[in-house]
């Protein structure tokens, strides 16, 4: 659901708005197949989720997390305000900057020093794995392809 932009954070729900917008897309893909176009864009999907209701869900709720930087207090009542007065409808959509423009070369970080783990509040992650009772098979390989090798960091 988010990594679409399709997550309603302000009920903390995305699982119905994935399907949701995977159906769509699935139907767009479907109609284009049928008639026998190749290679465009799938310009029935955008159509098709402004007129459905997950469009009309997350719109609603559109300006939550503009709100909720505000902080805890004011941003709730900021974002009452828009659902009791405005009903979701306010004439204003306010943006959040994208999150990649608040990444910062690694080189300009402080280096975070994680104290040892104690065994008692925090774990080491083998411990933690084997607590988990995950399964899998050792030595995988990655499905992880880089298109270049250089770009990122250990």
């Amino acid at each position: 659901g988010d990594d679409a932009g399709f997550l309603n954070a302000a009920r903390i729900k995305g699982s119905h708005a994935a399907i949701k917008s995977g159906m769509l897309a699935a139907e767009a893909a479907f109609e284009a197949l049928a008639k026998e176009r190749e290679r465009d864009a799938l310009t029935a999907y955008p159509a098709a989720f402004r007129d459905s209701w997950l469009y009309a869900e997350l719109h609603k709720t559109r300006n939550f997390k503009p709100y909720m930087k505000k902080g805890l207090y004011l941003g709730s009542l900021l974002f009452g305000i828009d659902q009791v007065v405005f009903r979701g409808k306010a004439p204003w959509t306010l943006r959040n900057s994208a999150d990649h423009d608040k990444l910062k070369p690694a080189a300009d970080c402080a280096k975070i020093n994680y104290p040892k783990p104690d065994g008692v509040l925090t774990f080491d992650r083998l411990s933690s794995v084997f607590l988990s009772n995950t399964n899998h098979e050792e030595e995988q390989p990655c499905h992880l392809q880089l298109k270049d090798g250089a770009v990122p960091i250990a």
